[in-house]
């Protein structure tokens, strides 16, 4: 459970926003090896994952989090429905 305090800054990973009002603005931090703290929007964890720009999220970075987190890449999701597909007509041959 990530804390408000500088704990969190200590782990040198990311977390995830919380809804106790931790990284309010942003979908996560990321603590680089230096020291460094970048912040990842929900927009730009959307485009890593695989959403098409256009797409709409709640305004709530907590509720958006959530659904990209949950979320499963469209280009992992074709790849593995390929293999199985490629796996059953073989099985049926």
């Amino acid at each position: 459970m990530p804390f408000c305090d500088g704990a969190s800054a200590r782990r040198r990973r990311s977390h995830f926003t919380d809804h106790k009002g931790c990284n309010r603005s942003k979908f996560a931090d990321i603590w680089l090896p230096d020291g460094t703290v970048k912040s990842l929007s929900v927009e730009g964890a959307a485009i890593l994952q695989g959403f098409p720009s256009w797409y709409e999220f709640p305004k709530e970075t907590a509720t958006a989090g959530s659904i990209i987190g949950y979320s499963v890449p469209p280009s992992f999701a074709a790849q593995l429905f390929t293999h199985i597909q490629k796996q059953l007509s073989g099985a049926f041959l």
